[in-house]
């Protein structure tokens, strides 16, 4: 009995490892916000945590990335990256270490 129980957990297991987490919605609590990778498309798969000025962005994969908003200026908030930041229609679109971000904020810069 728990052989066959092994056996269709494991079938299980392999089959979920074939999943795009792009596809996935995010489980985070928190704000959903489109991301991607640079150079495709932006989806609404990542979840924003809000801590005073800080923003935590969570990817769908589990990875994260942390901003610091002062003002009306973001910024890395660790590690030796630079944000940079674009203005599309009603949002800020964030570009760092290889992501992209769409931020439903207005009139955002980058900082230092």
């Amino acid at each position: 009995m728990s052989t066959r129980t092994s056996s269709l957990a494991l079938t299980l297991l392999v089959a979920g490892c074939g999943v795009d987490p792009a596809s996935q919605p995010a489980v985070q609590a928190g704000e959903t916000v489109a991301c991607a990778p640079i150079g495709e498309t932006l989806l609404p798969v990542c979840t924003v945590e809000r801590d005073g000025d800080m923003l935590i962005l969570h990817h769908a994969d589990g990875g994260f990335r942390r901003l610091q908003v002062q003002g009306n200026v973001i910024a890395a908030a660790d590690g030796a990256e630079v944000a940079t930041v674009a203005h599309a229609a009603n949002a800020t679109e964030v570009t760092i270490g290889g992501m992209r971000y769409r931020l439903p904020m207005k009139g955002v810069t980058a900082g230092p």
